[in-house]
């Protein structure tokens, strides 16, 4: 069975885009989904200055931890049009102890889910737009995008309306299908 590594790329403790990416795991049928806590790994805001002073531990164990999936499920908020500075500085870091020529995500290209959602109608599509130009750069291979519009309207009680679900439940099937 394949494994995917789903995380958020914010740093809030209550982000829209934990229940997000938990509602897609929920839908797996053909793979392992397992959430990562990326505030799990302690990484301060990348630099020259900072890297010459050594890699952190946790950027290390970061790339191990992503290298030992299959595929990897990423939910970005969008910051002004672009992700999230907490999601870039981990890319940045990455990008570091990646070896030369591999994915920063792990030693081959990672399948890759990008998904997003915000209180707008927009979900945070510009992000994703930029994003999923990026990816193959970085190592990833975009299998599909998704933005979810009017969180607030289709999150209720600790779940999505039916629509939604059955959307994300269609996501996740064409993801595992990619694999």
């Amino acid at each position: 069975m394949k494994k995917i590594l789903a995380f958020t790329g914010s740093n809030n403790s209550q982000s829209i885009h934990a229940p997000l990416i938990q509602a897609l795991a929920a839908q797996a049928s053909e793979t392992q989904v397992d959430i990562l806590n990326l505030n799990d790994y302690a990484l301060p805001m990348y630099g020259l200055d900072v890297e010459g002073q050594g890699v952190p531990d946790a950027a290390l164990q970061l790339r191990a931890k992503l290298n030992a999936y299959d595929a990897l499920i990423i939910a970005s908020p969008e910051h002004n049009g672009s992700m999230p500075a907490f999601l870039k500085n981990a890319i940045d870091w990455l990008s570091r102890v990646a070896p030369q020529g591999t994915s920063f995500f792990g030693d081959e290209k990672k399948p890759v889910l990008l998904v997003s959602t915000s209180p707008g109608a927009n979900g945070g599509a510009t992000n994703l737009k930029t994003l999923s130009e990026l990816m193959p750069w970085w190592g990833g291979d975009v299998k599909g995008v998704y933005s979810l519009g009017g969180f607030y309207d289709k999150f209720q009680d600790g779940a999505f309306d039916v629509e939604t679900t059955a959307e994300l439940k269609a996501q996740m099937a064409a993801f595992e299908a990619a694999l």
